[in-house]
């Protein structure tokens, strides 16, 4: 159906972007069509998919009540404690909570006592708290009435933001990972926001006259309701006056965001603060009335979070997560650093078998048919099912590729200033390709990941201040093997604190096996070419007009991905 066609592209645009070295994805195309039903088109699992917020005029509080809470519900495999709902003739908030902070008082959508206004929030503001407390002074200070919390959420903080501020100036204030949605009692006015890295998702949906305009955590949630969809950018606010507006737009982001302005000059610090920075990051990432644990991947970035977690907690307290293939480098790396920190450490070793097994719980929560981001999220889902059976957050060491220039392509760069416009291009893709499969395999079990690499003085610290000569992989007769690795600026930062054998281990690839021969991801594909046969890959053009299918693999993904797009 042409709904299904524009939604495909959604999916598809920026992972295909990213990996053929393209522009950023584009937005899907306008058609003409009716105005959707009421009713929402149910998946096959009513427990998709976070945030739901519905604005339509035409309908009545009783069918905006229907409409929500069925897109919701779509959700509760983000927030399965509980689903909540708010609203009135012609708007609806909607929210599957997994509860973190304030698990007891903080259920959404959250409304003010003094004005009735509502928000509804998937995230983490960690700010909240330095924000109460000088909202309180601002709103002293202009001799009005403190703002009345009744909860220690820190969704909460977003109402007398909401209440005093433009939208981006509200947007401006959140340091965190959000998608956020916040309306007056009418519902007449209202603002969505998203991070400004894009770390958690939000989508737009809009009917083809605009009168209806939906906004939600995943894109299934969008399927059969709306003609149109796309991505929120990150660091961007969206209102019905002005639509898109940027509020996140630093000076070294200008490459991106003002493209035929002057680039501004590059960085030309030294890694010394980069330490410090980066277990600050940690540091607030270690917020949660819960608890939380880390993924070790066996890989430098993991272990380094480990590391800093130390220095900051008890780490018998820890518990850690990796899966792999049986006795593969990763594995026996990652059992090495869970030994190092004391952390309590679980382990999944899955087969080839399993990971075809999943595919379909894969597409349908990743809500692509990309077959590399596919095959990166199969790792994941694993990984995100054994860490969600015993915590509900996690840190990660994802981002610090891009920001260090980590991927072994690097080592084909020319000069710095190609080597720093190329880790700012793939910077500008990762909420569409890592930051989606790490949201996406975390929330369908329940997990949230946090990211400290890409916290906000991360990004500055590395993208304006650090000089990139540091990150360029180059000869160096006093370097371990006569050349400077991969991120060998961030490794000797923790030269003596890490196992040397992670410390200086190069990037590994998703194909490892067991070291004897094993690679899954061949096994995988072979699986899924014989679950196609050459009579229908011979029609993959006809059945798949936009985007045909270029192999037996890709073939398979897409038939999954049309089952419930």
């Amino acid at each position: 159906m042409a709904v299904a066609a524009a939604l495909c592209t959604v999916a598809l645009s920026a992972a295909a972007a990213l990996l053929a070295g393209g522009g950023p994805p584009l937005a899907p195309q306008r058609r003409a069509a009716a105005r959707p039903p009421t009713a929402a088109r149910r998946c096959a699992d009513p427990r998709l998919c976070g945030i739901v917020a519905v604005f339509d005029d035409l309908l009545s509080a009783e069918e905006i009540k229907e409409l929500t809470v069925e897109l919701t519900r779509r959700l509760e495999h983000r927030g399965p404690d509980s689903v909540g709902f708010h609203g009135g003739d012609g708007f609806g908030l909607g929210h599957a909570r997994l509860s973190i902070m304030d698990p007891e008082a903080g259920k959404q959508p959250l409304v003010s006592q003094a004005t009735g206004a509502a928000v509804v929030h998937n995230g983490e503001i960690y700010n909240h708290a330095a924000l109460r407390e000088e909202w309180a002074a601002v709103r002293t200070a202009a001799g009005k009435a403190p703002f009345s919390f009744t909860t220690g959420s820190d969704s909460e903080v977003v109402l007398p933001l909401f209440e005093d501020l433009s939208p981006a100036e509200l947007a401006a204030k959140l340091d965190g990972m959000f998608g956020v949605v916040a309306a007056s009692a009418d519902g007449k006015d209202f603002v969505a926001v998203r991070d400004p890295v894009g770390i958690k998702p939000l989508y737009r949906g809009w009917s083809r006259d605009g009168g209806r305009v939906i906004f939600a955590s995943e894109l299934k949630c969008l399927v059969g309701v709306v003609e149109h969809a796309e991505l929120v950018p990150p660091g961007h606010v969206w209102t019905r006056e002005r639509g898109y507006e940027r509020y996140f737009d630093p000076e070294w982001l200008a490459p991106l965001s003002r493209p035929d302005a002057p680039p501004p000059p590059l960085g030309t610090r030294g890694t010394d603060r980069v330490r410090s920075i980066l277990k600050a990051a940690v540091q607030k990432r270690l917020m949660s009335d819960v608890g939380y644990g880390l993924l070790l991947s066996g890989g430098l970035d993991s272990a380094i979070v480990a590391k800093l977690m130390s220095e900051l907690t008890d780490m018998s307290t820890i518990k850690s997560f990796t899966v792999g293939m049986a006795n593969s480098p990763d594995i026996m790396a990652a059992r090495a650093i869970a030994d190092v920190f004391g952390t309590e450490h679980h382990e999944y070793i899955f087969t080839p078998e399993e990971a075809f097994s999943i595919l379909p719980k894969v597409v349908e929560h990743l809500e692509t048919y990309e077959p590399e981001l596919i095959r990166s999220s199969i790792p994941n889902y694993f990984l995100a099912k054994l860490a969600g059976s015993h915590t509900k957050v996690v840190l990660t060491g994802e981002g610090s590729d891009e920001l260090f220039a980590g991927y072994l392509y690097f080592r084909d760069a020319p000069d710095k200033e190609a080597l720093h416009k190329e880790t700012l291009r793939i910077f500008d893709h990762l909420a569409s390709v890592n930051l989606q499969r790490s949201d996406r395999m975390g929330m369908a079990h329940g997990l949230e990941a946090r990211v400290p690499f890409l916290d906000v003085d991360m990004l500055r610290e590395l993208y304006a201040e650090v000089d990139p000569q540091w990150k360029m992989h180059e000869t160096d007769a006093e370097a371990e093997g006569g050349a400077r690795m991969e991120k060998w600026a961030l490794r000797r930062l923790f030269e003596g604190d890490i196992p040397h054998e992670v410390l200086w281990r190069t990037k590994a690839m998703q194909c490892e096996g067991d070291g004897v021969g094993t690679n899954w991801v061949e096994r995988l594909q072979e699986m899924c070419a014989d679950a196609v046969s050459d009579a229908e890959f011979a029609a993959a053009a006809d059945r798949f007009p936009l985007n045909p299918p270029q192999s037996k693999e890709e073939y398979y993904y897409r038939a999954l991905f049309e089952t419930h797009f």
